[in-house]
């Protein structure tokens, strides 16, 4: 009976060492990422909200898009994560028609209002040659800059990645399949119009086009937000997506919903 008992003592301590060994390698292998939606479920998931305009979002075929050609401006896909700062968001972005004037453009969005999604956000604007932030219905920074390959190309996809914190706002765009540019495209204090209060709030801009001869399609993939930039990357986001395990970090954000 001893041995028996002996023995039961060993599986079970085993078994806590390997589950011990399991959450050590989940954390540190993901903990870096907080949120992923690889819109591969066919259907908008309801933690979403739609502002400042709804604009019209489709879920198909493993993407999300805003389809309306003079939604309004400005049209977010909002998502209230609560998310700390510093924080990473991280896209696939494709452009599927456009029409250059100022109210063109698409991007990631930080600190976003919990009214109106007024906020942060890292463009392409006004010209598929043009990268620029913007403090929504504030200020331009007025740091207008090209591509690091020049043009965006309608129908090609690309990989746009932003950080934010106290310290300031950095933003950088590179076409799927090469590698990530070591260096920003765009840093800036926050210091383009008055400063936003942190909200956790995070959004892809799906135009702000009233109509023509601006215009706006684009669709999103694999949007990940993150702790840090380092670990933001497309490798580690597919890592994810591939094992289908969500990230300790945001179990206990989602628990919300």
């Amino acid at each position: 009976m001893r041995i028996v008992k002996s023995q039961s003592i060993h599986k079970s301590f085993l078994f806590i060492i390997v589950c011990a060994a399991i959450l050590v390698w989940m954390t540190s292998g993901f903990s870096e990422v907080l949120y992923l939606d690889d819109f591969e479920d066919g259907k908008i998931d309801g933690k979403y909200e739609f502002k400042n305009h709804e604009g019209d979002w489709v879920e198909k075929g493993g993407v999300i898009s805003q389809t309306h050609e003079s939604p309004g401006d400005h049209t977010y896909l909002v998502l209230d994560g609560g998310f700390p700062e510093p924080h990473t968001g991280l896209v696939m972005i494709r452009v599927d028609d456009w029409g250059d004037g100022d109210l063109a453009r698409c991007g990631l969005g930080f600190r976003l209002d919990p009214g109106d999604a007024s906020g942060y956000a890292f463009l392409i604007h006004h010209f598929l040659n043009n990268m620029e932030f913007l403090n929504d219905h504030l200020a331009w920074k007025q740091n207008d800059t090209e591509p690091p390959f020049g043009e965006i190309e309608l129908g090609k996809w690309y990989w746009m990645k932003a950080e934010i914190s106290k310290s300031g706002f950095t933003g950088k765009i590179w076409e799927d399949g090469k590698n990530e540019p070591k260096d920003w495209l765009l840093e800036s204090k926050l210091d383009f119009g008055n400063v936003r209060p942190e909200s956790g709030q995070v959004g892809l801009n799906g135009g702000s086009s009233r109509g023509a001869p601006a215009l706006t399609i684009v669709s999103f993939d694999n949007w990940a937000i993150c702790e840090t930039a380092d670990e933001c990357t497309p490798d580690e986001v597919l890592v994810v997506e591939a094992t289908g395990k969500l990230p300790t970090v945001w179990g206990a954000l989602k628990a919300r919903y």
